[in-house]
């Protein structure tokens, strides 16, 4: 979209996405044998951390419920003391940034 109505970072960036993936495929035919040459294992990061998979998956799901609950508490605060609706910032409000 960016891209297509000729913005300038867009530009850079699809460039940039570009150049990425021609320099990959010049450089494979070198970097392939060195890919190749480690043990291919796979090592996850519950096997790394010595517990079961399930385990750290509710791990990240609590960690992420906890997070989102902390941020709503931070700014459901920061609401009361600005006359704001809850979880309503400034810039949604009016569109314009805070002064």
């Amino acid at each position: 979209m960016g891209a297509a109505s000729g913005r300038i970072d867009a530009l850079v960036f699809m460039a940039g996405i570009v150049a990425g993936v021609w320099a990959f495929a010049e450089t494979w035919v070198a970097l392939a044998g060195f890919v190749a040459s480690g043990e291919l294992e796979s090592l996850t990061f519950a096997d790394l951390l010595g517990v079961p998979f399930w385990v750290l998956a509710v791990a990240v799901v609590v960690i992420a419920l906890a997070t989102f609950w902390g941020i709503g508490k931070l700014e459901n605060r920061e609401s009361s003391s600005d006359n704001r609706p809850p979880g309503r910032s400034i810039v949604a409000r009016t569109g314009e940034e805070p002064q």
